[in-house]
């Protein structure tokens, strides 16, 4: 960039919203955030038409029980997920499973919901009709294993500082794939749901495709920067050193990372602060859908209106979720700092069930819940995946899984609990707003207890520089990863760089690759 007052200004505006972000992390960065606005927009898509898929083959008034059968198929899905990770050490390789899997699921329902019967075509709600349940489960599993993945994935390749400085661009950038999808969700009644649900098949291939890229281009061999630099060294070396006796392998088992969640506090409270808002976002979710669904009935056409409805949702939520992630939040962390934006969610949490429950129209609960779903996205998330940056790779691959998946799937169970005690009493069916936000107040004044405790105990941590769950690390030579290097600018061209630099200026650090 040229030395002018306009580039100069830039850079300033530049360093107040993200910081000093290092040129040689804006590749990775980049593609890291194109390869997540991938997964979400995805996500967003066929989440705008779950709700509408299954009000229309199994009924509305089935979500909260199909939200409660949802934790015993997480259960399932994560068994099988921590036996992947357990058994791949090449991680990517888990994308293309997954996604390749989930790439064959959501054409087939798409194929489903297009016939004369089975599908959408038929109108008439029917619990029994399970292209209904499988879709709405096929989705939800989706959404939580493949971002939970991702951002395994990357926090196992940075820091504190570049995740300070990142992660709102990221998520910034992904929140335009998540626009994209609930646009298309809006054109539900041109392009018909069955073939968005193909669409949604195919962007799972695209993210497959994405991460095949993403390791041609960034990666190397999976060693710690002190074998990579003692590799360069050995070459030229006629001695060779004795390798390091291997290590005690320790079994494995299907809940390694539940074990990890109960041994450590502090991943059992990062359980309880990844999950808690949950309940509160179930139950205000229900109550907005429930309100919109009276007010478009239940007809062919009422269910392309409440499509719509719920698209023009997703629109606002990640448009929302954008800027603020783009301009925002990199400033916000680093001016409040990782412990006092814990807090910020938490009080409007507070503020939306009291505004819910004196105002509960449909508009009332529509923008408050947008609101909270984009301050989710775009403020809360980040700054929870912040929290496993001082943690081992079993705690961010294994542990993250269980919170991630089973936590918030339960959590979601919990307030699909309180909205289905609600639904079923026929004195409080018709004051659901009013009722159902009483226990959610009380859980948002947990929630702020937990995040108040979780922001003293980060700073600790990462003061005092431990790793959480250090001493349960797998012993089996750790977890192979992307690394940051371009493939033609690879290790062996940048270990050789360093050892030269070595010559020249003995006091000068190495760099870490990533």
């Amino acid at each position: 960039m040229r030395d002018t007052p306009r580039a100069r200004k830039l850079q300033e505006l530049i360093k107040l919203l993200y910081g000093d972000i290092r040129e040689k992390e804006l590749p990775r960065i980049l593609f890291l955030s194109s390869l997540l606005c991938c997964i979400i927009g995805g996500f967003w898509l066929l989440d705008s038409l779950k709700d509408t898929v299954l009000a229309t083959t199994v009924g509305l008034r089935y979500q909260p029980k199909a939200k409660l059968i949802s934790v015993v198929v997480t259960l399932f899905v994560v068994s099988g997920y921590t036996t992947l990770v357990r058994r791949i050490r090449h991680k990517p390789t888990l994308f293309y499973l997954i996604g390749g899997a989930y790439t064959l699921i959501f054409i087939v329902i798409g194929g489903l919901l297009a016939h004369e019967t089975i599908g959408m075509r038929n109108t008439t709600p029917d619990p029994r009709r399970l292209v209904g349940w499988f879709s709405y489960f096929a989705v939800e599993s989706y959404g939580s294993l493949m971002v939970a993945l991702f951002w395994a994935f990357t926090n196992a390749s940075v820091d504190a500082d570049t995740a300070e400085s990142s992660y709102g661009l990221v998520v910034a950038f992904a929140q335009l794939g998540a626009v994209g999808g609930s646009a298309l969700a809006t054109q539900a009644r041109r392009l018909h749901i069955s073939f968005l649900y193909v669409l949604g098949g195919c962007s799972c291939a695209l993210v497959c495709g994405m991460v095949a890229l993403f390791e041609y281009y960034f990666a190397e061999e999976p060693q710690t920067e002190a074998r990579r630099v003692a590799s360069a060294v050995d070459e030229d070396d006629d001695e060779e050193e004795e390798p390091p006796p291997p290590p005690v392998e320790k079994k494995a088992g299907l809940f390694d990372g539940l074990d990890l969640v109960l041994r450590h506090s502090y991943v059992f409270n990062l359980l309880m602060i990844s999950t808690l808002y949950e309940i509160v976002l179930t139950v205000l979710d229900f109550e907005m859908k429930i309100v919109g669904r009276a007010r478009y009935g239940a007809d062919g056409r009422g269910a392309e209106e409440f499509a719509r409805l719920m698209g023009q949702f997703g629109i606002l939520v990640n448009s929302v979720s954008f800027l603020f992630s783009l301009v925002l939040f990199s400033y916000v962390v680093r001016s409040l700092g990782v412990r006092s934006t814990l807090l910020v969610f938490p009080v409007l949490c507070l503020v939306a069930t009291l505004l819910a429950y004196g105002f509960p129209s449909l508009w009332t609960l529509f923008i408050a819940t947008a609101l909270l779903k984009a301050l989710t996205y775009s403020l809360n998330e980040p700054a929870l995946e912040m929290l496993y940056l001082p943690t081992s790779n079993d705690i961010k691959f294994k542990a993250k899984a269980w919170i991630d998946v089973v936590g918030a799937r339960t959590a979601k169970a919990l307030g699909s609990a309180i909205n289905d005690a609600v639904q079923g009493n026929p004195g409080l069916r018709t004051s659901l707003p009013q009722y159902g936000n009483v226990p959610t107040f009380v859980v948002s004044l947990a929630l702020f207890g937990v995040a108040l405790n979780m922001g003293r105990r980060y700073d600790t941590i990462k003061e005092s520089g431990t790793i959480v769950g250090e001493e349960d690390a797998t012993p089996s030579g750790g977890y192979e990863l992307v690394s940051t290097a371009p493939r033609n600018e690879g290790p062996w061209r940048r270990n050789l760089e360093r050892l030269d630099s070595l010559d020249v200026d003995d006091d000068e650090e190495l760099e870490d690759p990533r």
